[in-house]
C-alpha cells in the first residue's frame, strides 16, 4: 500500500516537472535570437581581432562572421546606430543608440547592458564609437551634440570631456597602444585629441577635406586619412602627413578621392582602400576605380577589385585573412565579397556560442524534461507491477481469472 502511494506521488512530481520543462523549452525556442547566413543592410561594422565581429544590419545588432550571424539582444526600444568592441575582450561591447543620445555598454556579450546618457538636453543619436583600451577611454561621436569622451572605470563610465561641433561626427578612431592617439572626422574637418581627449584641435594641414579615417596599432601608431582629392595620407604623430598613393593611380593633374578605408585588426599592416577619380570644377563627376590592398602599411598597393560603375561606401575586412574583404556600395548595403572573402556561407556555425543564454536555457530545459520523462516512465512501470498479483496469490473478490 505504501509502495503504491509513493509511486503515485512520484508520478505526480515527474509529470509536473515534465510539463514545466517542456513549457520552458518551448518558450525559449520561440524567443531565441534570430540567425542568418549573411548580412543584408549593413550600416555599421566593427571588425575585431577576435573570432566574432559585430555589425548593425537594419538597426539591429548582429555578431558573427563569414560563417553566419546571430542577433544580439539590444536594450528594448533602441535602434542600433554605432558599435565598437574592446580589442582585448570580445565580451565588452559598446552600442550607440541612433534614436537617443546614449551609449550602452555590455561586459557579457550583450546579455545585460549599462545605459550611459550623454545629454538630457539635446535630441539626436550616436554615429561613431572608438575605444582606447590602454587608457580605458571611449570616444562617442553624435549627429547633433559633437564628441564625448568617457572613462571606463569598470562598474560605471564617467564623462570627462565634450567637444561641441556644428557638424555630425562621421568617424572616430583611437589607438590602444597607450599614447592616447585619437581622431574624429566630420564632413569638412579632422580633429586630433590632446591630453588624452580632454582637449581637441583642428588638423588644418591635410590640404583637402577628410573622407575616411582609420588608426593602425603598429609601432609607432599609424594614422590614415582619406581625402577628397589628394588620395590617402598617413602619419605617425598626427601632425605631419605624407602621401601614401604609390600604386593607387594618382598622377600629376589627377584628383583621387578615397571613398572607404579599413584595416585588418589582426594584421595592422594590411590596409584596404576604395578610390574614385573626380572630374570637373563647378560640377563634380565621380568615376569609381575599385579597391586596392596593401600588406606593408600603405607603402605600396595592389589592385584587389575593379569596378568603374559603382562607388564603394564602406569596406568590411575579415580579421586575419589577407585579401578577404566585403564591400557595401552607394547603391546596395548588402556586403559583396572581394578577393578571398567567402562568397556565401552554407550554414550558420557556432549558433550556440552566438545565441547566448537563450540557447543554453533551451537545452537545459529539454534535458530536465528528458530526465522527468524517464522518472515518470519508471513510476508508471512500478505502479503497474504493484497492482499485478504475484504468482499463487489469491485474486481479489469479484475478479475472474482467464484460462
Amino acid at each position: 500500500m505504501l509502495n503504491a502511494r509513493m509511486n503515485r506521488i512520484l508520478m505526480i512530481v515527474a509529470a509536473t516537472v515534465l510539463t514545466i520543462a517542456v513549457f520552458a523549452g518551448a518558450v525559449n525556442g520561440s524567443t531565441s535570437v534570430a540567425t542568418k547566413p549573411s548580412l543584408e543592410n549593413v550600416r555599421e561594422f566593427a571588425a575585431t581581432p577576435h573570432n566574432i565581429s559585430y555589425a548593425i544590419d537594419g538597426g539591429v545588432l548582429y555578431a558573427g562572421g563569414s560563417y553566419g550571424w546571430a542577433e544580439v539582444s539590444a536594450p528594448e526600444g533602441i535602434i542600433a546606430g554605432a558599435v565598437a568592441v574592446d580589442p582585448h575582450n570580445a565580451e565588452t561591447i559598446y552600442l550607440g543608440a541612433a534614436n537617443e543620445l546614449a551609449l550602452y555598454r555590455s561586459t557579457d556579450s550583450g546579455r545585460t547592458w549599462l545605459r550611459v546618457p550623454l545629454s538630457d538636453q539635446l535630441v539626436g543619436g550616436v554615429t561613431a564609437i572608438a575605444v582606447d583600451r590602454a587608457q580605458r577611454l571611449v570616444y562617442v561621436g553624435t549627429d547633433t551634440a559633437g564628441l564625448f569622451r568617457l572613462r571606463d572605470v569598470g562598474s560605471s563610465m564617467i564623462s570627462g570631456g565634450h567637444l561641441r561641433l556644428d557638424e555630425p561626427v562621421l568617424d572616430v578612431a583611437a589607438a590602444s597602444t597607450g599614447d592616447g592617439m585619437a581622431f574624429a572626422r566630420t564632413r569638412t574637418q579632422l580633429y586630433r585629441a590632446e591630453n588624452f581627449g580632454l582637449n581637441w584641435v583642428a588638423v588644418d594641414n591635410l590640404g583637402s577635406a577628410p573622407t575616411a579615417l582609420a588608426i593602425a596599432d603598429t609601432s609607432p601608431v599609424t594614422v590614415y586619412v582619406g581625402t577628397s582629392d589628394r588620395g590617402l595620407l598617413k602619419s605617425s604623430d598626427g601632425r605631419s602627413w605624407a602621401l601614401a598613393n604609390e600604386g593607387l593611380g594618382l598622377v600629376p593633374g589627377s584628383r583621387l578621392q578615397v571613398d572607404a578605408l579599413a584595416i585588418d585588426p589582426l594584421q595592422p599592416d594590411v590596409v584596404y582602400v576604395a578610390t574614385s577619380y573626380l572630374y570637373g570644377s563647378t560640377e563634380l563627376h565621380q568615376s569609381p576605380v575599385g579597391v586596392a590592398m596593401s600588406t606593408d602599411g600603405a607603402q605600396s598597393w595592389a589592385t584587389l577589385h575593379t569596378d568603374r560603375n559603382v562607388a564603394v561606401a564602406d569596406l568590411l575586412p575579415v580579421s586575419g585573412r589577407t585579401g578577404a574583404v566585403y564591400a557595401v556600395t552607394n547603391v546596395s548595403r548588402t556586403p559583396q565579397p572581394l578577393g578571398d572573402a567567402p562568397v556565401a556561407p552554407a550554414f550558420v556555425a557556432d549558433v550556440g556560442e552566438l545565441a547566448g543564454p537563450a540557447a543554453t536555457t533551451n537545452l537545459v530545459a529539454w534535458f530536465v524534461a528528458s530526465l522527468a520523462a524517464l522518472a515518470l516512465a519508471y513510476a508508471v512501470v512500478n505502479d503497474l507491477r504493484s497492482r499485478r498479483p504475484a504468482a499463487g496469490q489469491p485474486l481479489a473478490k469479484g475478479s475472474v481469472r482467464n484460462g
